[in-house]
């Protein structure tokens, strides 16, 4: 049987917003094409990846496997997959490039492809959007023997110890917004004034303002970028604590052409009038992308 391979990349809040968008993708190519999905992460943070597997399993995975420091490659020679899906991550591009496998191509998914038997072999996944499969299934993960060999990444260590200890408990993270790459002038808003309607959908979620200097002193929490100016994200963002997710607000343009490799920092790049996409987080769907 043909495959289609996803790379599942971890974040604080579970599987990457990329991996969840290129799960589903991938589950429409193996539908089309009568394939299997198979998912991969690297190592093992136990507890901590419960999360992890159970949406991978929701967003369409037939198979997830955890996998040692030579297992991709072995994986890929083996299997020689007819598409390979990642988030558009520098993290994802080295795992893969390690294997052989790409460059990727960018691309930004808002839903299901118009035609998913047109797609390129390697693609590196934007999320526009919250994952479209929802299967009520759980699937068992396979263990590779080496998998306790890789070096997993500081934040990801703590939080495997924390996901052991039951008497943790975890609050939710905080809700900040900067507009047009300015702070918060004197009165507590924007050095570029915010319409009314973008202003109260903001307030109506909890979210505060904070300058560039400012998100860079937070750990957790969901940072909304508001880019009035069409310059995408600073390179600064690479430097950001792990726990710090990004939603990229590009406003009412249009997405054609080559990406803005920026881009990449976001969890998510969200197009639209910026007060009717910020009222949709009040929604029990993206709510839980904030926790």
């Amino acid at each position: 049987m043909a495959h289609v391979v996803v790379y599942l990349q971890r974040t604080t809040r579970g599987p990457h917003p990329g991996s969840l968008v290129a799960l589903c993708l991938a589950r429409d190519v193996a539908n089309a094409r009568g394939a299997s999905v198979l998912t991969l992460c690297l190592g093992d943070a136990g507890g901590f990846d419960d999360r992890l597997i159970v949406e991978a399993s929701r967003c369409g995975a037939d198979q997830i496997v955890f996998l040692g420091p030579e297992g991709i490659q072995k994986l890929f020679r083996r299997l020689s997959p007819r598409h390979v899906f990642a988030p558009y991550t520098r993290e994802a591009g080295s795992v893969l490039a390690q294997a052989g496998i790409g460059p990727m191509v960018g691309r930004w998914i808002g839903g299901p492809a118009d035609n998913p038997n047109k797609l390129e072999p390697v693609i590196g996944t934007i999320a526009g959007t919250l994952p479209w499969h929802q299967a009520p299934l759980h699937i068992e993960p396979e263990y590779e023997a080496d998998v306790t060999q890789v070096e997993l990444e500081d934040w990801l260590v703590t939080a495997a110890e924390q996901a052991a200890d039951l008497s943790t408990t975890a609050e939710q993270p905080p809700l900040i917004y900067l507009h047009a790459h300015g702070g918060p002038d004197a009165d507590g808003g924007s050095e570029t004034t915010l319409d009314a309607e973008t202003k109260a959908a903001l307030d109506s979620i909890g979210a505060h303002p904070v300058s560039a200097d400012e998100y860079a002193t937070y750990q957790e929490g969901t940072l909304v970028w508001l880019d009035a100016s069409g310059e995408g994200l600073p390179l600064t963002l690479v430097e950001r604590s792990p726990g710090l997710r990004v939603i990229l607000l590009i406003g009412e343009r249009e997405i054609s052409g080559p990406l803005d490799p920026s881009w990449g920092l976001a969890d998510f790049v969200l197009p639209g009038k910026w007060s009717e996409v910020i009222g949709r987080f009040g929604d029990t769907p993206w709510k839980s992308t904030f926790v």
